[in-house]
């Protein structure tokens, strides 16, 4: 193997050979100038961002959408473990990002002690694999490295970029699971004895939509969705009951069921407390569960299309009509609230209002996405787009970049709070560079409302520790070039919403005062 250039010029035809068009990252003075070199002579685009963090959740939003291996490069030192959290977020929200490093040279590490770091095992807890691209069978290194991240569960893939290291070989991913019969006579004995059998689906039931749905409304059986699998239900549908979140809200109409079948519903999913319920469960699985959070009766692995089918004649119910929508829209009813001042709830009708048609939507992390998600209307998978299993802030903007750049043509709805925001605000300049039609629309109530109701005034005595200061977001986005609007009621966001396509923000200054009432009503 050649220098640098070589070996930067193999993984990027051989990444390019794997579907992969675009490369997010912040360079360094190191080899990743060679990889974005190479990158653009094999077809592969590099994206500019602020922040490592952002690049990597540009990128998986990127590969979910495209179904290609995200791909980011980052320096070594504070480019990996300032790419750490969007490594975790692609991880446990199941994106596939393939990240390549530059590294402190093996030959050289007992010398060199400037940005040294064992970045394998920073990124070890935080990816599916970690190892060093090195001078052995880096094609071949590469190409498993990608096929891992985008193998189901997608997630993390870490890369070390190490001319003087013979390098690691990724693992195979896993040949696909075949479908035991017997499991699948035990499930079908199960739901033969059912009479109110209620579905739960999860997020990795996308690719299978039309399957889902054709037995879930043939059979006219309620089903609920996690928040990364809105759409796959749509919510216009006679079986649709809202979501699933392992919370208050929707317990009456799981307690209702005599049998719970979890489709593809993914432990890192529903909230992190006890199951609750006795009802028995049957899972439909493409892969054995890892982890048990929620008791599984019996559990049917291989194709899932094939398991629907053969399962869909044994299945009927009692269920009275449209049990689902009727409880969904209880549920709607029981969280809105009035407000004295600009509410969420106002906020979120202007902008389902006047918002352009077809919008993809990215929702970040806070009190907001709680009034956001059970109200929002989704029609198909993957057109609504936030972060689940590792529910981090600071994704909705890098995210609307990944998915502007992923869908063109269609304009992007990024949902955001002011604290959301303050850690990814640099990238609204990205989203002015590459001139993508982004509305960024802010709830901002300069606070982190939902860990302030959280501690119910537990702070030190006369302090407000979870507010901020007042902060012009419109301001802000104009002086990156962007369009900015400061809204206190609901006609100026729909004026701002009509004036015309492109790169805008929306500073909605609303009132906290129905987030206490939303979050008891939904996690009790």
């Amino acid at each position: 193997m050649g220098g640098a250039g070589s070996l930067a010029e193999v993984a990027m035809s051989r990444l390019a050979a794997a579907g992969t068009d675009l490369m997010f990252g912040v360079p360094g003075g190191g080899p990743n100038i060679d990889m974005i070199e190479k990158g653009a002579e094999a077809g592969i685009r590099f994206v500019l961002t602020h922040g490592e963090t952002a690049a990597c959740i540009s990128a998986g939003v990127y590969g979910n959408l495209t179904r290609s291996p995200g791909l980011a490069a980052v320096t070594r030192g504070p480019g990996v473990t300032s790419a750490a959290n969007g490594m975790a977020q692609a991880t446990l929200d199941r994106f596939p990002v393939l990240l390549l490093s530059d590294a402190v040279p093996a030959a050289e590490r007992d010398r060199f002690v400037h940005q040294r770091l064992d970045q394998n095992a920073i990124m070890a807890p935080l990816t599916k694999w970690t190892g060093t691209l090195g001078y052995e069978n880096p094609a071949e290194v590469v190409e498993r490295a990608a096929r891992l991240a985008v193998d189901s569960p997608a997630g993390g893939v870490h890369l070390d970029f190490d001319l003087t290291a013979p390098g690691d070989l990724p693992p195979e991913p896993p040949l696909p699971t075949r479908t035991d019969p017997e499991a699948l006579e035990a499930a079908r004995r199960m739901v033969a004895t059912s009479i109110r059998p209620l579905f739960l689906v999860g997020a990795a039931a996308a690719p299978h939509t039309e399957e889902v749905r054709m037995l879930v409304e043939g059979l006219g059986a309620p089903a609920l969705v996690t928040y990364q699998a809105k759409g796959v239900i749509p919510d216009t549908s006679p079986s649709y009951g809202g979501l699933f979140t392992n919370a208050l809200s929707e317990r009456p109409l799981v307690e209702a069921a005599d049998l719970i079948v979890a489709v593809e519903l993914d432990p890192v999913e529903p909230l992190a407390r006890p199951w609750p319920y006795t009802t028995p469960v049957l899972a439909l699985n493409h892969r054995p569960l890892s982890d048990s959070y929620y008791p599984v009766a019996v559990e049917v692995n291989g194709p899932l299309d094939g398991s629907l089918r053969t399962l869909q004649t044994a299945f009927s119910t009692e269920w009275p009509k449209k049990a689902g929508p009727e409880h969904n829209g209880r549920v709607l009813e029981d969280l809105h609230a009035e407000s004295r001042g600009f509410s969420p709830f106002e906020l979120m009708d202007a902008v389902a209002e006047a918002s352009p048609d077809d919008p993809i939507v990215t929702v970040d992390a806070g009190a907001h996405f709680l009034v956001i998600m059970p109200f929002w209307r989704v029609s198909r998978p993957l057109d609504l787009l936030i972060s689940n299993g590792l529910a981090t802030m600071g994704f909705a903007l890098p995210a609307a970049i990944g998915a502007g750049l992923a869908r063109p043509g269609r304009p992007v709805l990024c949902l955001t709070g002011d604290g959301g925001l303050g850690m990814a605000m640099a990238e609204l300049e990205t989203v002015v560079r590459l001139d993508l039609d982004v509305t960024v629309v802010v709830f901002n109530d300069s606070a982190l409302s939902l860990i302030e109701i959280k501690q119910d005034g537990q702070g030190p005595e006369g302090s407000r520790p979870y507010r901020y200061g007042p902060s012009d977001f419109a301001a802000a986005a104009r002086a990156m070039g962007m369009d900015g609007y400061v809204a206190t009621e609901p006609d100026q966001v729909r004026r701002a919403l009509a004036s015309g396509r492109g790169p805008k923000l929306i500073d909605a200054r609303v009132s906290p005062e129905v987030y206490t009432h939303v979050i008891e009503t939904a996690r009790g």
